[in-house]
């Protein structure tokens, strides 16, 4: 391997480890001061409470997902408090109508509707964003993906209503101990750098359903 050909590859691996590392950093920033699992004092009145999909269960073993427990626990945490005035359980369709017959086993009874198109992060927020314009949303997952969702709210581009949109935040369940829990925390070490390229890039959601539609009322 030549000396030129050695230099392009080191300043290639080190521009890409630099905007992964600035990545992360940016978008765990979102989430300074905006996390009220510790400040329950501090929700506000008639938040939207937006629940981020997870399977409930690993695809392989059958065994319940510790991260999705724990995510349920926070939802229904948060609910008790009484400032929910609506939940929004978000994912694909599965783990949508799964999330809201979870929370009702735990005893919520706040009004629940489902997204079953929140098929990334990206469109979880986008849709609650342009059906909640003048809404406080609090977004309830663990807190590396709350981060992510926070940064997101931050920077929608679609949004007629963006002068009066509160802004989000996040209410975040404990990250648990399971060897799946680290895998999806490296994981949203990836997905970080993949939100600054999708807002780069234009961040269009992943289904042709609009943001302003697609919600579907739990029974």
């Amino acid at each position: 391997m030549s000396q030129t050909l050695r230099r392009i590859i080191l300043w290639v691996s080190g521009l890409l480890a630099a905007f992964f590392l600035i990545s992360n950093l940016w978008i765990w920033s979102a989430g300074w001061g905006r996390d009220l699992r510790n400040t329950p004092e501090a929700i506000p009145q008639n938040a939207v409470l937006v629940l981020l999909g997870l399977d409930e269960r690993d695809e392989k073993t059958g065994k319940l997902s510790e991260c999705f427990k724990l995510r349920i626990e926070a939802a229904a945490q948060l609910c008790r408090t009484g400032k929910i005035k609506l939940v929004v359980t978000s994912g694909l369709n599965s783990q949508a109508r799964t999330m809201a017959d979870r929370l009702r086993e735990a005893g919520v009874t706040t009004p629940i509707v489902l997204d079953p198109y929140g098929w990334r992060t990206l469109d979880s927020v986008k849709r609650a964003a342009a059906v909640f314009p003048y809404e406080t949303i609090i977004y309830v997952s663990q807190g590396w993906h709350c981060d992510r969702a926070l940064w997101l709210s931050d920077r929608i581009s679609n949004n007629p209503y963006k002068a009066q949109y509160e802004e989000a935040l996040s209410y975040s369940a404990d990250f648990g101990h399971e060897p799946t829990a680290y895998f999806n925390f490296l994981r949203d070490f990836l997905a970080k750098p993949k939100a600054v390229i999708d807002w780069l890039t234009g961040s269009k959601v992943t289904t042709t359903v609009d943001v302003a539609d697609g919600y579907k009322v739990y029974p």
